[in-house]
């Protein structure tokens, strides 16, 4: 099978060659159904996260040996099981997230880990699912315990994260605001439902929210959502209302 394979600890952005850390190995082995609860999963999308840029380069917590397929979250179509797999039959649909192994033609995962994915979603949309709304569910569901009627703000909300977080504190019932970059973001922002989506290119983040908090007859904001980082955080941490701790 097809696989991209990280063989040295490098930049992955430098164009193929002889010295780029990564290579396209054209016949890696298939991976084996290695136990009875066992699924292969053909491929169909991979999403490219942040966790498996700094994989490439060395740079994440868990150290993966050398050489090994990068790759997390996917979707696929079930190609064989385990003898004692009774979730899944050949031909379903799923999408999942590993540790490493997405980046390649076909994958092994115990049915556990696999989850279903519905009549009527898009391979390529199941396939970047896992990370970015996972990462965000355990953020605001989880760690935050979001509730209905607080409030919400979330920085750099058009990326996989932001967006992510906007859709999950909706359905949480919390009045989201969210901060972008540019006109095109505001108005995929505001065409989800987003309660007020502020530009930071043209606007003040901190003096236009608490403008929008004083229309709305709101004392602050309850959880800040931050996957970017930086200056605009801490300053954003003004906005908290008093004694409130969850800056995620």
């Amino acid at each position: 099978m097809e696989a991209l394979v990280c063989r040295e600890i490098g930049d992955p952005t430098l164009p193929l060659s002889d010295s780029s850390p990564i290579v396209l190995s054209r016949s890696h082995p298939v991976p084996e159904l290695n136990s009875p609860t066992a699924v292969r999963v053909r491929i169909y999308a991979t999403s490219l996260n942040f966790a498996n840029y700094l994989q490439m380069l060395g740079k994440y917590q868990e150290k993966s040996p050398l050489p090994f397929i990068p790759g997390s979250d996917y979707s696929g179509i079930v190609e064989s099981v385990g003898e004692r797999v009774s979730r899944f039959r050949v031909g379903d649909k799923v999408c999942s997230m590993a540790k490493l192994g997405s980046f390649a033609e076909l994958i092994v995962a115990d049915e556990k880990d696999l989850y279903l994915v519905p009549h009527g979603c898009d391979l390529v949309d199941a396939g970047a699912l896992p990370v970015a709304f996972g990462t965000s569910h355990v953020a605001l569901v989880h760690r935050a315990q979001l509730k209905a009627g607080q409030v919400l703000l979330v920085l750099g909300a058009a990326g996989g994260v932001g967006l992510s977080a906007v859709q999950i504190g909706k359905v949480c019932g919390a009045v989201v605001i969210a901060v972008v970059r540019g006109d095109e973001k505001v108005k995929l922002l505001q065409s989800m439902g987003i309660d007020y989506v502020v530009d930071f290119t043209k606007e003040n983040v901190i003096e236009t929210v608490q403008r929008y908090l004083k229309t709305k007859g709101l004392k602050g904001v309850d959880v800040l959502y931050d996957p970017v980082g930086g200056k605009l955080a801490k300053e954003s941490m003004k906005l908290l209302n008093w004694e409130q701790k969850s800056w995620l």
